[in-house]
């Protein structure tokens, strides 16, 4: 059984301890090279390191986003699931591993923009900034500087104004609407504290990002030890001289995978520029050269002459894999389990094929992103502002609330309004066409009533109003950044309860509830039962 077909957490550890691997002499050589890179990061973040490698090596890995959605720290909630267990049933040291890929485009969104739920933004989120110039977009996430201490500031005065705000609409709406008025005390010192931390000790964007991370993922009481893709992954020479050796079988095989034989793919590497930029491998038989690289950044093109492994040579440091190579590569150290993404699925598939094909070991993958429901906030508000529109209004008074229905009523309002302002601009235009005398004098009386019909009726209003209906799903289903968890749940707690969820075995496709303050959670109980259930799908 794959790890994608285990239907929970017993299945899956049971999967990855017939599959777990223990290292030999080359291996522990390997993996003590490796653990450099890792004490570097843990040295920079100041984050204590535990970490025996005689034992199995579990994984996971992201880019450095943004204040990070929720489902890169259940990566990590997943692989710690998994030790526990192994640590139990095998009785042997279980490395718990992340890695940061800081070598990608930082042009990547996420990298530079986090959410959160507030109905009354556009889309039904609020977007924080994460500053990267657009001449940053061609080059690697690690050579972006970080925020200056204004922007920081403004970060988290951001943030604090999203919790107050709705901390006191959701108070405000529930008192108007006669609900149950819940107790809502936010912290968001948590926040501000790792914010601060992660801005003294990191250098540039993608160490801000990432020690945010890991600093949250301290604060549960994790051992994980981290590294960064554009340090450890020199480590695999060996593997990517392989890949680089057999880049035409390597080169057939992703194409039957992505079932485009016209095209070439790519080399498994990246060379990275120092100007900061990330540069096309190529391979020549040209006589005096074997690998080319081209910068995408600043478009200089370096030779590597000499044979493969002497051209790999001159370009180490500076070499990060491509997607699909990189846990190939990874079988250097053994890893037994990686914890992949929903977005990664069909690059850890071809990988996997290529790495049969090759003949070599490949991890055991699984992935879990369920739907968590939870009475944030920001959701609570979202609910509430749905209706309050529709007792404001008296729209939709014998059903449950549902968001077309208001939607659909709210644009009947709208549309009589309307009707009545498009009439009077059809006398507008006779008026101005028979330029009858006074007739300035009769356009501006037009004016003024159709300006008084919008006031008498609210028309802005009711726009505004309906643009909130709108946002109310939206709203609901965003995948926030972890500091909608952090604040309303705390971070630890949420940990703690994805942690027993796991533990209690529940399929890995079920939604998770999770609590926050027992008055919150009342509330969101009373609230959902006002409203269609397909809002909460």
């Amino acid at each position: 059984m794959k790890g994608d077909q285990c239907k929970n957490l017993q299945e899956l550890t049971r999967v990855v301890a017939s599959n777990a691997i223990y290292p030999d002499h080359a291996m522990r050589s390997k993996r003590k090279a490796f653990a450099e890179h890792v004490s570097a990061f843990h040295n920079d973040s100041r984050i204590p390191l535990q970490a025996d490698y005689e034992g199995i090596v579990l994984m996971s890995a992201h880019q450095p986003n943004f204040l990070p959605y929720s489902g890169v720290v259940r990566k990590v909630v997943l692989v710690h699931a998994v030790a526990e267990r192994l640590r139990e049933r095998l009785g042997c040291p279980v490395v718990e591993l992340f890695c940061f890929a800081d070598q990608d485009f930082a042009d990547e969104r996420w990298f530079r923009e986090a959410q959160l739920p507030s109905v009354r933004n556009r889309n039904g989120t609020l977007t924080l900034h994460l500053p990267v110039a657009p001449t940053y977009y061609n080059k690697l996430m690690r050579v972006v500087p970080k925020p200056d201490r204004d922007e920081l500031v403004r970060l988290k005065s951001d943030i604090e104004r999203w919790a107050s705000e709705s901390s006191d609409s959701v108070v405000k709406y529930a008192k108007r609407l006669r609900l149950p008025v819940p107790e809502v005390d936010l912290d968001t010192r948590v926040v501000s504290d790792v914010i601060d931390r992660a801005y003294e000790r990191s250098t540039n964007a993608a160490d801000f990002n990432a020690f945010f991370f890991a600093y949250l993922i301290e604060e549960c009481g994790y051992t994980t030890a981290f590294a960064r893709f554009s340090q450890c992954q020199q480590v695999f020479t060996e593997e990517i001289a392989f890949l680089l050796e057999n880049y035409d079988q390597y080169a057939k095989l992703m194409a039957e995978s992505q079932k485009n034989l016209a095209t070439k793919p790519p080399m498994p590497v990246w060379y990275h520029c120092p100007c900061g930029g990330k540069a096309d491998v190529e391979m020549t038989h040209v006589p005096d050269h074997m690998l080319v690289a081209k910068c995408r950044s600043c478009t200089t093109t370096v030779k590597f002459p000499g044979d493969l492994r002497s051209a790999l040579g001159q370009m180490l440091p500076n070499v990060s894999l491509r997607a699909e190579a990189m846990l190939i590569a990874f079988s250097g150290i053994g890893l037994s389990f990686y914890v992949g993404g929903h977005g990664g699925a069909e690059y850890l598939s071809r990988a996997e094929k290529i790495a049969g094909e090759f003949g070599m070991r490949f991890p055991v993958v699984s992935m879990w992103r369920p739907k968590d429901t939870y009475a944030g906030v920001g959701q609570l508000d979202a609910i509430l502002e749905l209706l309050r529109v529709r007792s404001q209004y008296k729209l939709a008074k014998d059903e449950k609330c549902d968001v077309e229905i208001v939607q659909g009523e709210l644009d009947d309002m709208l549309a009589d309004v309307d009707g009545v302002i498009c009439a009077l601009d059809n006398l507008k235009s006779a008026v101005a066409d028979r330029k009858l005398d006074g007739f300035k004098e009769r356009i501006a009386t037009i004016v003024s009533m159709q300006n008084e019909l919008k006031t008498r009726f609210e028309r802005n209003q009711i726009a505004r109003d309906r643009s909130i209906v709108g946002n109310t799903s939206k709203t609901l289903n965003v995948i926030p950044s972890v500091i909608d968890y952090t604040t309303n749940i705390g971070i630890r707690s949420t940990c703690a309860q994805w942690l027993h969820a796991l533990e209690g075995n529940i399929s890995f496709n079920a939604d998770v509830p999770l609590r926050t303050d027992a008055s919150m959670d009342a509330l969101f109980n009373t609230i959902k039962q006002l409203c269609t259930g397909g809002l909460f799908e």
